[in-house]
């Protein structure tokens, strides 16, 4: 009969075969050698006959601490509790593991939330990740930060996603008492340019999509029917965000509005596949909203009520919910279709914002269909320019005409 090595174990152990006390002090013995091994200091004995090592501790003046003891084992018993006791302090990347997961459980965050944060931790952290937290200095955290931002060519909106990561994970920290760092302090007194920051060089054309283009993108879609192009056309027609639309259910279309109240999200799953799922609130309290049905988004809802009649979900397709990242993908190829420069779907809602803005919808309105609270984040990051160069001529020539 064959055993697996598993089985064999078993068998001895449970037939007296393996002493476990033999096998724990061999676990021991080996582990201190390694501890000791690690010790790149000499241990001595002084005239006055104690034995005498230097062990690197940073948090001591000088980066050093000296250990006395009466006997070489004793010296050397020290030594392996200070690095036993060193390797289990906790890493950046320990810490910002437990943070995350304390405010996930604590419904501070959901899981996409969580996802970006994650993602932008690997994209921040890694070169340091690994670093024991208690032993970060001000001057390091600064250095790490300043050289983060000139290195990596950040923008002052990038900066902010690094800027709350360490406010979070050294807070946490300081309450758990693995650092006595004050980040609150520390990056109150911080001092960055803002010439320091990268700006993006994008300009208005590349942002929202231009008059004569909405056209042939429309007609694009409008010429091959299916469920989620009728979602970008929709999109196109509410400004809503791409989880929005795609996690619209049918009871949320009124006679004269759409119902906004829930988003689909996206995170990474414990086997590193992402996950869907639609959470019954959407992206802030603001973005609960009544958003207009249109003349012209009217047809496109009975097409979708055509296609899907007994659905729970809008946009269905073979029985499965749509994932959001569809729609962009159909985005894409209807600009193809269109030959005009391929856009997210977030140009669309730039697009959107642009027209009710410069038709001089009242900035209550354009809130309220944005689900924004503050109508300076609408004209701050969603208005363009989208005239074509003949158009602004035109405009301009109305009134420079002396």
């Amino acid at each position: 009969m064959n055993l697996s090595d598993k089985e064999l174990l078993n068998y001895a152990l449970e037939n007296g075969m393996i002493d476990v006390s033999t096998i724990q002090k061999t676990i021991e013995m080996n582990e201190r050698k390694k501890y000791l091994e690690m010790h790149n200091h000499e241990v001595w004995q002084g005239k006055d006959g104690y034995f005498y090592t230097k062990v690197d501790d940073e948090t001591k003046p000088g980066g050093r601490r000296m250990i006395k003891k009466s006997q070489r084992k004793a010296v050397e018993d020290a030594i392996v509790e200070f690095y036993k006791g060193k390797s289990n302090e906790p890493t950046i990347e320990s810490v910002f593991a437990e943070w995350t997961e304390q405010k996930l459980k604590y419904g501070e965050i959901q899981k996409q939330t969580q996802e970006r944060y994650r993602v932008d931790f690997e994209r921040f952290f890694t070169e340091v990740k690994e670093k024991k937290i208690r032993y970060i200095t001000e001057e390091e955290l600064e250095d790490f930060i300043k050289s983060s931002i000139y290195d990596k060519k950040l923008t002052a909106k990038a900066w902010g996603n690094l800027r709350t990561l360490i406010n979070g994970i050294f807070k946490y920290a300081k309450k758990k008492g693995y650092s006595s760092l004050s980040v609150t302090s520390f990056l109150g007194d911080l001092d960055i340019s803002a010439r320091s920051f990268s700006k993006n060089k994008m300009v208005d054309e590349e942002c929202v999509f231009r008059e004569d283009e909405m056209h042939k993108l429309v007609e694009a879609l409008a010429k091959k029917i299916t469920v989620p192009n009728l979602g970008v056309l929709l999109a196109a027609y509410t400004g809503m965000r791409m989880g929005e639309v795609a996690a619209l259910k049918w009871e949320d279309i009124r006679e004269d509005h759409i119902y906004v109240h829930r988003t689909q999200i996206r995170y990474q799953g414990e086997d590193g596949r992402d996950i869907y799922e639609v959470r019954d609130f959407p992206k802030t309290e603001a973005s609960i909203r009544k958003v207009v049905i249109v003349e012209g988004l009217k047809p496109i809802l009975k097409q979708l009520r055509r296609i899907n009649p007994f659905t729970e979900y809008v946009f269905v397709k073979d029985g499965e919910l749509i994932r959001k990242h569809v729609f962009l993908d159909c985005l894409y190829r209807a600009c193809d279709r269109a030959k005009i420069p391929r856009r997210g779907m977030h140009s669309l809602r730039k697009t959107f914002a642009t027209r009710l803005i410069n038709s001089n919808i009242d900035e209550a309105v354009i809130k309220n269909q944005m689900g924004h609270t503050d109508i300076g984040t609408t004209k701050g990051y969603y208005y363009y320019n989208d005239k074509t160069f003949e158009n602004m001529a035109e405009s301009i020539g109305k009134v420079i005409n002396y």
